[in-house]
C-alpha cells in the first residue's frame, strides 16, 4: 500500500510540474500521443490500467481537470486497443470531452476526437467516426503541425473510401503525396503511392493502380527497403496477371522472389508470393508447376500463423491436386479449407456479435455526446453574440475616427492632385515621345520596302529593255540566261510583296489568329515537299527528324508561313551539298520547332538585330540569292501572335539554328 502511495505521489508531482512549467501545445500533445501509442504495444493492459486509474483518482482529488482529461484519454486508448471494453472507453472520452470543451483546450480536443474515431472504427461505424476526424481536421487548420496533418489525412483517406466517398479519399492521399514530395520524405511518399494503388485496384482502375505501384517500387528500391520492394513487385505481378499479361506478371514474381530469398522472417510474404506464382501457372495450364510452388508456400504459411493465408494455400492445393487427378489429396485439402473457413467464419460471427453489443451500448451513450455538442454550439453562439456587440462598438469608434481622418485627408488630397497633374503631364510627354519613335520606325520600314522594291524593279526594267532592243543580236543561251535572271527578279519581288502583304494584314488586324488543332510534324513535311525543288537546285538535303504525329493548337497559316520562311532562309544560306535538319522538341510547357543548317552562319552582332524592323540587314545567299529584308521580321510577328518566342543561335562558318516555340 505504501509503495502505491509513493508511486502515485511521484506521478502527480511530475505531471503537475510539467503542466505548470509548460502549458500543453499542439506539438507537445502530438509527442505525448506518439509516445503513449508506442507504450501500448510494449506493456500489458493490467499494468497500464492499474497505474492510470490510481493517477486519475489523484488528479480528481487535487482538482486538476487538465491532468484528469489527459489520463482519461489514456485509459480510453487502453480499453480500445487492449481490453475491447468500449463502454468504459466511451465514458472516459465523454469526460475528457467535457473538460476540453469547458477549458477551450483545442490541442486536447483534437486527440479526444481521435479517440472517438478509433472507438467508432472498432465497431465499424465509419460514418459517425468520420465526423470526429473531420472535427479534428477543422481545428488543425489553425496550426502548423505537418506530422499530425499527415496522420489525419491518412485516417480520413481510409475512412472516406470505406464510406464510398472515393473523390474525397483520393484528395486526402494526394495531399500527403504533395507534402512528402515537397519535404523529401521518400518512405512516406512510397507508402502513399501504395495506398492509392490499393484504392484504384479495388475500384478496378488497374492502369492507375499500376502507375502508383511502379512509382512506389522506384522509391522502395532507392531507399533500399527490400521487404516493401518485394511486396510491391508481387502486387504489380498480380495486376499484370489480371490483365492477362502473363509474361510481365512472371517477370515481377521472379524479381520479388529474388529479393525475398535474401531476407529472414519473411515467411508470410514468401508464402503469398508462391501462391501468386501458382495462380500464374494455373492460368498457363501447368498444374504441376503450380503444385510445386504451393508445396513451398504451405509450410511458410503455417509458420506465419496467418489463418487467411493458410486457407488460401489450402484452396489452391485442392485445385492443383484436382487438376492433376489426385482426387484423394484434393478432397483432403478441400476439407482442411472448409474446416478453416468454418473456424474463421465462427470467429467473424463472434466478432460481429461483440461489435453489435458494443454498438448498442455506445449508441445509448451517444446522446451524451450530442448534448455536449449542443452545449458547445450554444456557448459558441453566446460568444459570437458578445463578439458582435464588441464589433459594433469598434465600428462606431472607427467611424468617428474615419470622419476626423477624412477632414484631414481632404486637405492633403488637394496637394496630391497637383502632384498627379504633374505626373500626368510627364506621362503624356512620354507617350508623345513613344509615338514619335513609332513613326520613326514606320518611316524606317517604308525606307526598307522602297529600297527593296527598287532593286528587283530596276533589274526587271534592265532585262526587259535588253530583250526588247537586242533580241536579234542575242544568242539563245544569252536569252535563256536573261530569262533565268528575269525569273529570279520576279520571284524575289513576289516574295517581298507576299511578306509585305502578310505583315500589313497582321498590323491592321485583318488576320484573326484563331487557334486550331493541326499536326505539326505533317506541316514540317509539307514545307519540305514545297521547297524540295529549291533545295535540289543546290544539292541540299532536307531531313525531318520527327516521325510521330505531334498535335498542337495554334493558327496554322501563320505557323506554316514561319516554317516556310525559315526553311527558305536556311536553303539560301547553305552551300551546295549542305544539309538542313528540322524537328520538334517536346518541352514541359511548350513545343519548340528547330530548323538547323550547316551553312555560312552569321556574326553575333548580326544575329542580335535580324528580328528588328528599325535595322536593315539583308545578305546575299550562297548562290547570290537576294533577300527581302522582311521575312524574319514577319516570322517574329507571327510567332509572338501565337504566344510563342523566336530566337537564333549561329556561328560564322559553322551554321545556324533557328528556333521558335508554340505553347501547349
Amino acid at each position: 500500500m505504501l509503495k502505491k502511495a509513493i508511486h502515485l505521489l511521484l506521478y502527480l508531482q511530475f505531471s503537475t510540474l510539467i503542466l505548470q512549467a509548460q502549458p500543453p501545445t499542439m506539438s507537445s500533445e502530438w509527442e505525448w500521443f506518439n509516445t503513449f501509442e508506442d507504450s501500448l504495444s510494449s506493456r500489458n493492459a493490467e499494468e497500464l490500467l492499474e497505474n492510470k486509474q490510481e493517477a486519475l483518482q489523484a488528479a480528481i482529488d487535487i482538482e486538476r481537470p487538465d491532468v484528469e482529461s489527459k489520463i482519461s484519454k489514456e485509459l480510453a486508448f487502453i480499453h480500445i486497443s487492449k481490453t475491447n471494453d468500449l463502454e468504459k472507453a466511451m465514458s472516459y472520452l465523454i469526460r475528457s470531452l467535457e473538460i476540453d470543451e469547458k477549458s477551450g483546450n483545442e490541442a486536447g480536443l483534437i486527440f479526444t476526437y481521435i479517440g472517438f474515431y478509433q472507438l467508432f472504427e472498432k465497431i465499424e461505424d465509419y460514418y459517425y467516426g468520420k465526423e470526429f476526424l473531420e472535427k479534428a481536421s477543422t481545428i488543425l487548420r489553425n496550426y502548423d503541425l505537418p506530422p499530425l496533418r499527415v496522420y489525419l489525412n491518412k485516417e480520413l483517406g481510409q475512412t472516406y473510401w470505406l464510406t464510398g466517398e472515393l473523390g474525397k479519399s483520393i484528395e486526402q492521399y494526394q495531399n500527403i503525396l504533395t507534402y512528402a514530395t515537397a519535404e523529401r520524405i521518400p518512405k512516406l511518399e512510397a507508402e502513399t503511392h501504395t495506398d492509392l494503388a490499393e484504392i484504384y485496384k479495388n475500384e478496378n482502375e488497374l492502369e492507375r493502380a499500376l502507375n502508383h505501384y511502379e512509382n512506389a517500387l522506384k522509391i522502395f528500391r532507392r531507399i533500399e527497403s527490400p521487404l516493401l520492394t518485394a511486396e510491391c513487385l508481387n502486387a504489380i505481378g498480380n495486376i499484370y496477371l489480371i490483365r492477362s499479361n502473363s509474361e510481365r506478371a512472371y517477370e515481377n514474381y521472379l524479381a520479388a522472389l529474388e529479393v525475398l530469398r535474401q531476407l529472414n522472417g519473411a515467411e508470410a510474404q514468401l508464402a503469398t508470393l508462391y501462391n501468386s506464382v501458382a495462380q500464374y501457372y494455373f492460368k498457363e495450364g501447368n498444374a504441376e508447376r503450380a503444385l510445386a510452388n504451393l508445396r513451398l508456400a504451405n509450410p511458410l504459411a503455417q509458420k506465419s500463423q496467418k489463418q487467411e493465408l493458410i486457407q488460401d494455400t489450402y484452396g489452391l492445393l485442392s485445385k492443383a491436386y484436382k487438376e492433376l487427378g489426385d482426387y484423394q489429396k484434393a478432397l483432403e485439402y478441400s476439407e482442411l479449407f472448409k474446416a478453416l473457413e468454418d473456424f474463421l467464419q465462427k470467429e467473424k460471427v463472434d466478432r460481429s456479435i461483440l461489435k453489435m453489443q458494443s454498438r448498442h451500448t455506445i449508441n445509448q451513450k451517444q446522446s451524451l455526446i450530442d448534448q455536449l455538442e449542443l452545449n458547445r454550439i450554444q456557448k459558441d453562439f453566446e460568444l459570437e453574440k458578445e463578439k458582435r456587440f464588441k464589433d459594433f462598438l469598434i465600428i462606431m469608434v472607427t467611424l468617428i475616427a474615419i470622419i476626423l481622418i477624412l477632414i484631414f485627408t481632404l486637405f492633403i488630397l488637394q496637394k496630391k492632385n497637383n502632384k498627379k497633374l504633374k505626373v500626368a503631364n510627364l506621362r503624356v510627354n512620354a507617350q508623345n515621345d513613344e509615338l514619335e519613335d513609332l513613326n520613326a520606325t514606320k518611316d524606317k520600314f517604308f525606307s526598307i520596302i522602297s529600297h527593296d522594291l527598287k532593286g528587283p524593279l530596276n533589274s526587271l526594267t534592265s532585262f526587259s529593255g535588253l530583250l526588247m532592243n537586242h533580241t536579234s543580236s542575242l544568242s539563245t543561251e544569252e536569252i535563256q540566261m536573261l530569262a533565268k535572271d528575269l525569273d529570279k527578279s520576279l520571284k524575289n519581288l513576289f516574295a517581298l510583296l507576299e511578306n509585305l502583304l502578310q505583315w500589313s494584314r497582321s498590323q491592321t488586324g485583318n488576320i484573326e489568329f484563331t487557334a486550331e488543332e493541326f499536326d505539326l510534324t505533317e506541316m514540317l513535311n509539307e514545307n519540305k515537299r514545297l521547297l524540295d525543288k529549291q533545295a535540289e537546285n543546290k544539292n541540299i538535303q532536307i531531313e525531318v527528324k520527327n516521325t510521330k504525329s505531334i498535335t498542337v493548337q495554334a493558327h496554322p497559316n501563320s505557323i506554316t508561313t514561319v516554317i516556310r520562311n525559315l526553311l527558305s532562309n536556311a536553303i539560301k544560306f547553305t552551300d551546295e551539298g549542305g544539309q538542313i535538319k528540322m524537328g520538334v522538341v517536346n518541352e514541359k510547357h511548350e513545343y519548340v520547332v528547330k530548323i538547323a543548317d550547316n551553312g555560312v552562319g552569321m556574326p553575333k552582332d548580326v544575329a542580335n538585330k535580324i528580328f528588328r524592323i528599325d535595322t536593315k540587314h539583308s545578305t546575299q545567299g550562297t548562290a547570290k540569292e537576294k533577300g527581302t529584308g522582311l521575312g524574319l521580321i514577319l516570322c517574329k510577328e507571327f510567332v509572338e501572335k501565337n504566344g510563342g518566342k523566336i530566337w537564333v543561335k549561329s556561328e560564322e562558318g559553322k551554321g545556324t539554328i533557328f528556333s521558335f516555340s508554340i505553347p501547349k
